[in-house]
């Protein structure tokens, strides 16, 4: 009898482990950001920028993309 109870004990302590470790990977699966998302973000912040304050950054981005640059 008191082999069953600590068989019982063992079982529920394994079992509220293994949910409290699902939830906590399932809950930082869903806060994860890509790297799209930062590079989405940075776009969406250069196009609400006027004109004038994008001049500056927007050839320096595109300059950024050229495969000849050896930096």
């Amino acid at each position: 009898m008191i082999a069953i109870q600590g068989a019982v004990f063992i079982f529920t302590v394994l079992a509220i482990a293994c949910g409290g470790a699902l939830g906590t990977v399932l809950f930082r699966e869903r806060r994860k950001t890509g790297i799209y998302d930062g590079i989405e973000n940075f776009r969406r912040h250069i196009e609400a920028l006027s004109p004038e304050a994008r001049r500056n950054v927007v050839p320096r981005n595109v300059n950024s993309n050229d495969p000849t640059d050896n930096r």
